[in-house]
C-alpha cells in the first residue's frame, strides 16, 4: 500500500472515530438532560474539556495544578471554568461532566507524567553528555604504571594528552609524551592537573561482559522459556528498548566510573550494543570504549538463546555470522556448550552443543569478515571442539590438559595463529558460594556453578603455568559480578596462580587490548595511544585493593573528576568468600 492511501486511510479512521463518539456523547447527553440545549452545552463541555488540558501537562507543575482542582471540584478550577463556559449547571446529579472532568484529569496527569519523564532523562543525559576537552592537559606530580609486564614505575612522571588539534592532524586525546618531569618539556598552552602523588595506570579492560545487567541478584532466569519469551517481547517494544537502554547506559558508565576505559560486550539483545556504541563515539554520551557483538549464536535449546539467534545448521550459522557483520559489530559471539544460568539437570553446563563443522563455519565466516570469534565455552570436550573450530577466544574455560595447550598457542584456524583465554572466575565466584536465598539461583544452578567455578580456576592455573595468552573478563552482569568490580578479577589472578601485581595489571590493560584486537589504540601508556587513563590513591603493585578506589579517570583525553558509582546494594551486603583449589 502507498503512503498516500495509507494516510488517506487513516484520516478515514479518525474521521469515522471521531463521527461515532459525537454520536455516543449526543445520546447520553440527550438521556441525562432530555433538552436540545443539554446536548448542545454537553458537547460544548467537551470540546472546551479538552482545552483544560494545558494546566495539566505543564511539566513539574500540572500535576499539584491538577489535584488541587480535583479537591475543589465542585467549588472552582478546571470543573467550574468549563460548566460556566458549556452554560451547564454544576450539579451532582449532573454526572457527565463529572465524568469527564475525571478522564481529563487523568489524561492530563499521564500526559504530564510522561513530559516529567522524558524530561528528567534528557538532564540524565546532559550529564553524561561529552563535552569536548578545552584544552591539551599535562598531567604531573604522579607515579605511572605504563602497563608493559617488565616496565619500572615511573615516579615524579609526566603525561602529555594533546586535545586540541587541527583538522589535517591526528586524533584528539593521544598521549603525547610520558617520562620523568626532569626530561619533559609542558608547552605553555597545556593545562596541568595536579595528581597529588596519586598512581597513574591504563583504564582496565573488560574483554566479557553483558551490558543489561548490573550483577543484580535476581529469578529471572529461573523462569520458564515461555515466560521470558513474554518478558522478551515486552522488552522488544519501543518502550522496552528504551528502558533497557537506559539500564546499558547506567552499567558503562558504572564500568566507566571504575577505571574500566574498555568493554567488550558479548550479546545483548535488539543490537542496542551497537547504537550504544555509535552514540559514545559520537560524542553524544559520555562513555567506555565499546567493542560489541550483537546477538549471541546458539542451537536450538542452547545456552543464551533468550538474547541471541538460534541456529541449527552450518546454512543457519552462515546467515546469522553475516546478519551481525552487517549490522556492523565488531566481533562474533557464538555459544558452543551449555551454561549455568539456564541449565536444567546438573551436568548440562558446559556440554558441548555444537558441532566442530558449526564452530568452524561461524569462524570461518567471522573472519571473511575480519572479525574475531568469541565462544562461550565451559568444558575440556568443548574446549577442543572450539580450538579445532578455530575460534579466537574461549570465554570462561576448564580444564586444559597438555595435550591441547600447543593447539592454543599455535591454531591454524584463527584470524591470528593463536587461541586466548578469557577465564572469567569473577563470574561463578558469587554463585557458587553464597547460599541460595543470596544468589536466588535453583538448587541444580547451584551445584552447576560449583563445577563451572573450579573448572575455569585450572583453566586459569594451566594457561598461566603454559604460557596460554589471557584475556582479563569478568562475566559482569551475571549475579554478583558487577561492572565496577573488575579490578577483582585480579585478585583472583594472585590467589590461584603464582602470577605478581604487575603481571596482573599487565593482563587486565595491555595484554587484553591485544588479545581483542586493539592493542594499537589504548591497554598502555604509550606515545601515541589513547589516554584511557585511572589514578589510584597509592601503589597498586603492593595492594591490589588500591583498583577499588579510583580517583580520575582518562577516557580519550577526556577527564572525569571525582568519579561516582551506583553500587548494588544486594551484591555489597553479600561477603563472597573465594573457593580453595
Amino acid at each position: 500500500m502507498s503512503e498516500e492511501k495509507s494516510a488517506v486511510k487513516l484520516i478515514s479512521l479518525g474521521g469515522k472515530s471521531l463521527f461515532f463518539f459525537t454520536l455516543l456523547i449526543t445520546l447520553l447527553a440527550w438521556i441525562t438532560h432530555g433538552t436540545l440545549q443539554g446536548v448542545l452545552g454537553t458537547l460544548s463541555y467537551f470540546i472546551v474539556g479538552f482545552s483544560c488540558l494545558f494546566p495539566w501537562i505543564i511539566p513539574f507543575a500540572g500535576i499539584p495544578l491538577g489535584i488541587l482542582d480535583i479537591l475543589g471540584i465542585f467549588d472552582f478550577g478546571i470543573y467550574g471554568l468549563t460548566l460556566e463556559m458549556a452554560h451547564l449547571d454544576p450539579n451532582w446529579n449532573n454526572w457527565m461532566p463529572v465524568v469527564w472532568s475525571w478522564t481529563v484529569s487523568i489524561i492530563g496527569i499521564l500526559i504530564d507524567t510522561i513530559l516529567m519523564l522524558v524530561i528528567i532523562s534528557w538532564l540524565k543525559g546532559l550529564k553524561h553528555r561529552k563535552k569536548e576537552p578545552k584544552s591539551n592537559l599535562a598531567l604531573v606530580n604522579c607515579n605511572i604504571i605504563d602497563g608493559n609486564r617488565d616496565s619500572k614505575v615511573i615516579n615524579n612522571g609526566v603525561i602529555l594528552i594533546k586535545n586540541i588539534v587541527k583538522e589535517d592532524e591526528e586524533t584528539a586525546g593521544l598521549i603525547e609524551s610520558v617520562g620523568e618531569a626532569d626530561k619533559i618539556e609542558i608547552p605553555s598552552d597545556y593545562k596541568k592537573i595536579d595528581l597529588k602523588g596519586g598512581f597513574v595506570l591504563p583504564g582496565l579492560i573488560n574483554a566479557h561482559c553483558h551490558l543489561l545487567g548490573s550483577g543484580k541478584p535476581m529469578k529471572l532466569m529461573n523462569l520458564s522459556d515461555e515466560t521470558l519469551k513474554k518478558i522478551m517481547n515486552l522488552l522488544a517494544t519501543r518502550f522496552g528498548k528504551k528502558m533497557v537502554m537506559n539500564m546499558m547506559k547506567k552499567n558503562v558508565s558504572n564500568a566507566l566510573n571504575a577505571g574500566v576505559t574498555t568493554l567488550r560486550a558479548l550479546s545483548d539483545p535488539f543490537y542496542l550494543d551497537v547504537k550504544l556504541r555509535k552514540l559514545i563515539e559520537d560524542g553524544k554520551f559520555l562513555g567506555p570504549r565499546l567493542l560489541v557483538a550483537g546477538l549471541g549464536i546458539c542451537p536450538t535449546g542452547g545456552h543464551g538463546g533468550m538474547l541471541g539467534f538460534f541456529a541449527d545448521d552450518t546454512g543457519e550459522i552462515r546467515k546469522r555470522v553475516r546478519t551481525n557483520v552487517r549490522k556492523e559489530v565488531d566481533c562474533i559471539k557464538i555459544l558452543s556448550t551449555g551454561g549455568v544460568m539456564d541449565a536444567r539437570m546438573v551436568g548440562e553446563a558446559g556440554r558441548p552443543q555444537m558441532t566442530v563443522e558449526e564452530i568452524e563455519i561461524a569462524c570461518y565466516e567471522a573472519h571473511r569478515g575480519g572479525l574475531l570469534i568469541a565462544t562461550h565455552c565451559e568444558s575440556t570436550e568443548g574446549i577442543k571442539e572450539a580450538l579445532q573450530g578455530g575460534v579466537d577466544t574461549i570465554e570462561h574455560g576448564a580444564d586444559i590438559p597438555d595435550d591441547l595447550v600447543p593447539l592454543f598457542k599455535e591454531n591454524p584456524k584463527s584470524l591470528r595463529g593463536y587461541t586466548v583465554l578469557t577465564p572469567t572466575i569473577s563470574a561463578g565466584m558469587g554463585l557458587s558460594t553464597l547460599p541460595i536465598k543470596d544468589s536466588k539461583i535453583t538448587p541444580v544452578k547451584f551445584e552447576n556453578a560449583k563445577l563451572i567455578e573450579v573448572g575455569m580456576i585450572k583453566g586459569l592455573q594451566q594457561a598461566y603455568k603454559n604460557g596460554i595468552k589471557i584475556a582479563c573478563g569478568t562475566d559482569a552482569a551475571v549475579p554478583y559480578s558487577t561492572h565496577y568490580g573488575v579490578w577483582k578479577e585480579l585478585k583472583y589472578y594472585l590467589k590461584y596462580t603464582d602470577m605478581t601485581a604487575q603481571e596482573a595489571i599487565y593482563i587486565a590493560t595491555k595484554n587484553t587490548a591485544e588479545a581483542i584486537g586493539i592493542d594499537g589504540i589504548t591497554g598502555s601508556i604509550e606515545v601515541g595511544k589513547s589516554a584511557d587513563l585511572q589514578v589510584v590513591p597509592g601503589n597498586p603493585l603492593e595492594n591490589i585493593d588500591l583498583l577499588g578506589e579510583v580517583t580520575s579517570v582518562f577516557i580519550k583525553g577526556h577527564l572525569i573528576k571525582n568519579p561516582k558509582l551506583k553500587k548494588v546494594k544486594k551484591v555489597e551486603k553479600c561477603e563472597i568468600k573465594p573457593i580453595e583449589i
